[in-house]
């Protein structure tokens, strides 16, 4: 995923004309069996974006286990912030149009 800083995104300034540091969050894969844990994180500049992210994230992550025939594929993402907090979850449902 990409990071902010990585392209050059900044956190509100501060009266120094510094700027804080942008919010981490971490994306969790669900699997029906386990949970794959994201131990680095990704800065991002809110919680909207991190949902962005999130649902992008497990459109392209599902389409690949489907083409390439894993017998795993991930049934949703759940977007935890810096202090351990469950922020905001995307399940399979909401990110995959079902037909009919």
């Amino acid at each position: 995923m990409l990071s902010a800083s990585s392209l050059g995104i900044e956190g509100p300034p501060i009266a120094n004309g510094e700027h804080l540091p942008l919010p981490i969050y971490y994306f969790h894969i669900r699997h029906a069996d386990r949970v794959v844990h994201d131990p680095e994180g990704s800065e991002l500049p809110d919680l909207q974006t991190a949902l962005h992210e999130a649902n992008e994230s497990l459109r392209e992550l599902v389409a690949h286990a489907l083409v390439s025939k894993h017998s795993s594929v991930p049934l949703g993402i759940q977007v935890f912030d810096e202090n351990g907090n469950l922020a905001v979850e995307v399940d399979i449902d909401g990110v995959i149009p079902r037909r009919g």
